[in-house]
C-alpha cells in the first residue's frame, strides 16, 4: 500500500441524484487530505442499470482490472440503482480482487424488502404468495446477502443497523456515520420575499426537495388556515418527472385555492442548483418537515441537513429516523406532538426563531462533512489495518 489510501468509487456522481450530491460531497471534503486519493469508476449506476447480464460483463472485468490499482472499493447503495443482480456482482468482483469492500447502504433494506403474508388459501391467494415469495427471495440475494462479503457497511442510522441484522448482516461490520451537514451557502437569494410579498412580520416557512405526497406539502398547507396571516408557506421545488404522484403540484394548488390561501403560497419549481436550493432555504424562517409517518419511518433525509447548514429552525412530524435524530441533536429539531398539520401550526406559532437558528449552526458545525470525512478516512485506515 502506498502512502496515501487509494480508494475506487462505485456511484452515481455529477448527476441529478441524492447519491450523487452525497458522495460528491465527501469527495470535496477529502480533497484537501493527504491521506486519501479518490477516484470515480467510469461507469455510472445510471448506466449499469439498465443493461443486460452479458452487457455487464465488460464492465464486470474493467472494475477488476482497475481495483489492482487500489485499495478500497467504495459503493453506493439505493435500491432504485440497480437492477437484477448487478449490485450482487459488483461486491463479487471486488471481493475476488482482494481489495478492502466498503458499502454505504442509505436505506434501510425493510423499505423496499416486504414480508409476505398469505392471504387466503385459494388458488389466487397461493399463487400471489408464492410469486411475493419467489421476488423476495430474490431481492435478498441481490441486495442483501452481497453485504457478507463487504468488510464495513455504512448506515445513517440505528434503524437501518436493526434491520441489516435481521436481514443477516453481522452487526460487527455495520458502522453508523450520521448524515453530514453541507456548506454554509454564500449565494443569496430575494425571490422567494418577492413572490410572496414579504413584510417586516412575516414568517415564511417551507418545504424543500422533490414535491412528493410522502413530504406533507397538503399538511403544510392546510396548517396556514390555522396561522395569523403573516405566516406564509414556500415550497422548494418541483414534482420529479418520473413520480407516481404527476399532478401533485395541482392537488397543492386547488387546496390552497379552495382554503383561500392560495396569495401566501409560492411553488418554486424544480431547483436544479444545489447552492441555489440553499439559498432558498436559508431565504426562510422556518424549515419544516411535515413527513409521512409510514414511508418516513426507516428514510433518512439530507433536506433536514441542508437546512441546519442555513441556520434555519427545524420543526418536524416525529417520524422514527428523525427522533433519533433529534435526540443526538440538542434541540435543534422542534417535534410536533403527532402527525397532525394543527401540531405544525402550534409549534410555529410558539417557536424562538432566535435560540433555534442558533441551535442549527450549533449542531451544523458539529457535524460538518469534512468532520465525516475524517470518520470515513478513519474507518478505511482500521481496514486496511486488518
Amino acid at each position: 500500500m502506498s502512502d496515501k489510501i487509494k480508494v475506487l468509487h462505485f456511484s452515481s456522481h455529477y448527476e441529478e441524484c441524492g447519491v450523487s450530491t452525497y458522495i460528491e460531497n465527501y469527495v470535496e471534503s477529502m480533497a484537501s487530505m493527504p491521506k486519501v486519493e479518490n477516484t470515480f469508476f467510469g461507469v455510472s449506476p445510471y448506466e449499469t442499470r439498465p443493461m443486460s447480464s452479458i452487457e455487464m460483463n465488460p464492465v464486470i472485468e474493467r472494475l477488476e482490472k482497475e481495483l489492482a490499482d487500489y485499495d478500497v472499493f467504495h459503493i453506493q447503495h439505493e435500491f432504485g440503482l440497480y437492477w437484477h443482480d448487478q449490485f450482487k456482482r459488483l461486491i463479487e468482483a471486488a471481493n475476488r480482487s482482494g481489495k478492502k469492500v466498503v458499502v454505504t447502504f442509505h436505506l434501510a433494506p425493510d423499505i423496499a424488502i416486504k414480508p409476505v403474508k398469505l392471504g387466503g388459501f385459494s388458488p389466487r391467494n397461493v399463487i400471489k404468495y408464492l410469486r411475493e415469495m419467489r421476488h423476495r427471495k430474490r431481492m435478498k440475494a441481490y441486495h442483501t446477502t452481497p453485504l457478507q462479503l463487504a468488510d464495513a457497511v455504512i448506515v445513517h442510522n440505528q434503524i437501518t443497523v436493526k434491520s441489516l441484522v435481521r436481514f443477516g448482516v453481522d452487526k460487527d461490520r455495520v458502522v453508523i456515520i450520521p448524515h453530514p451537514v453541507y456548506k454554509t451557502p454564500t449565494a443569496k437569494s430575494t425571490e422567494i420575499s418577492a413572490r410572496l410579498n414579504r413584510k417586516k412580520d412575516d414568517v415564511i416557512y417551507c418545504i424543500s426537495g422533490f414535491l412528493h405526497k410522502n413530504k406533507g406539502a397538503l399538511d403544510a398547507v392546510r396548517a396556514l388556515k390555522y396561522l395569523p396571516d403573516n405566516y406564509k408557506l414556500a415550497l422548494i421545488g418541483g414534482v420529479k418527472a418520473d413520480s407516481d404522484h404527476v399532478n401533485y403540484e395541482n392537488m397543492i394548488t386547488d387546496l390552497a385555492d379552495i382554503l383561500g390561501v392560495k396569495e401566501r403560497i409560492y411553488i418554486t419549481g424544480y431547483i436544479k442548483d444545489h447552492e441555489k436550493l440553499k439559498a432558498l432555504i436559508g431565504e426562510c424562517d422556518v424549515a419544516t418537515f411535515p413527513y409521512d409517518k409510514i414511508f418516513y419511518a426507516k428514510q433518512s433525509t439530507g433536506s433536514i441537513n441542508l437546512a441546519f447548514s442555513t441556520g434555519r429552525p427545524v420543526i418536524a412530524y416525529p417520524t422514527e429516523v428523525i427522533k433519533e435524530v433529534s435526540n443526538d441533536a440538542e434541540g435543534a429539531i422542534v417535534l410536533c406532538e403527532t402527525f397532525a398539520y394543527y401540531e405544525l401550526a402550534r409549534e410555529l406559532q410558539r417557536l424562538n426563531l432566535t435560540k433555534q437558528s442558533g441551535l442549527s449552526l450549533t449542531y451544523a458545525k458539529k457535524n460538518a462533512w469534512p468532520k465525516a470525512a475524517e470518520k470515513l478516512i478513519e474507518l478505511y485506515e482500521s481496514l486496511l489495518k486488518n
